[in-house]
């Protein structure tokens, strides 16, 4: 797996895909689904079906920057979104995902 500069990445890497801005207009979900969507690795299923994104920003805007982080698997890969808005991606089905 590589990241977006070509740069290979480990099996235990993130690669930073998004910055969510919880006091913005744009939901998590918007933000995620667009992220995925850039690198040709979403599948088009609804996210509500991997994840509650909704529950996940309530959650993360009320922790107000603090160590938290939500993680949940869709489209082959890991995602990881924490309380200051960084949205990671892991590749968790085996196969090199598109840089």
């Amino acid at each position: 797996m590589t990241d977006r500069s070509g740069h290979r990445l480990g099996a235990t890497d993130w690669e930073l895909i998004a910055r969510h801005d919880f006091g913005g207009t744009q939901e998590l979900d918007a933000t995620i689904v667009g992220a995925l969507g850039e690198d040709g690795c979403w599948d088009g299923a609804p996210l509500y079906t991997a994840a509650d994104t909704e529950r996940a920003e309530q959650f993360l805007a009320s922790v107000d920057g603090d160590d938290a982080r939500v993680v949940f698997t869709v489209a082959g890969h890991t995602v990881r979104v924490s309380a200051d808005g960084t949205v990671e991606v892991q590749a968790t089905d085996g196969g090199p995902r598109e840089a």
